[in-house]
This record gives structure tokens, C-alpha cells and sequence, in this order.
């Protein structure tokens, strides 16, 4: 299975605690994943939050007459980030 969004990921996981509680895994492998599943939740919630400065940038915009933007760092090589 790939995790590819909040639903996918709370699948995985409870999907793993079965697992554990069946003992089909060990608990070392269950805190692998479980350090995963974080990163990946991090991940979303950066996501979450991006979005939202996204709207609030384009609120402000829209009320002031301005014209701030939100770098787009990830699509840009580590030697360019502006």
C-alpha cells in the first residue's frame, strides 16, 4: 500500500498495529514505521499549512492592492532558490 494522503496514512498505520498485536511484526519494526508514518504526517500538516499562506498571501493581495508572492522553493535546484 501507498500512503498518499491522511486516510491512506490512518489506513497504514492501524493496518500495523493489527499486525503488532498478531505479532506478524516486531515492535523494532513497528517504531520504523511508526517514525515513518511521522515524517510523512509531517509532511501533510507542512502542506496544510502552506496552503493556508497561500490564501492569506492572496487575501492580503487581493485587500491592499499588493502583490507578495510565496517562493516556490521546491521545484528549484538547491543553487537557486529565488
Amino acid at each position: 500500500m501507498e500512503p498518499t494522503n491522511a486516510k491512506s496514512l490512518f489506513h497504514f498505520i492501524c493496518g500495523q498495529m493489527d499486525k503488532l498485536d498478531k505479532n506478524e511484526i516486531d515492535v523494532q519494526t513497528a517504531q520504523s514505521q511508526a517514525n515513518l508514518a511521522k515524517q510523512a504526517n509531517n509532511l501533510l500538516n507542512y502542506e496544510l499549512k502552506r496552503a493556508e499562506t497561500v490564501v492569506k498571501i492572496d487575501q492580503y493581495n487581493r485587500s491592499s492592492g499588493g502583490s507578495i508572492k510565496l517562493r516556490e522553493i521546491e521545484g528549484k535546484s538547491f543553487d537557486s532558490t529565488i
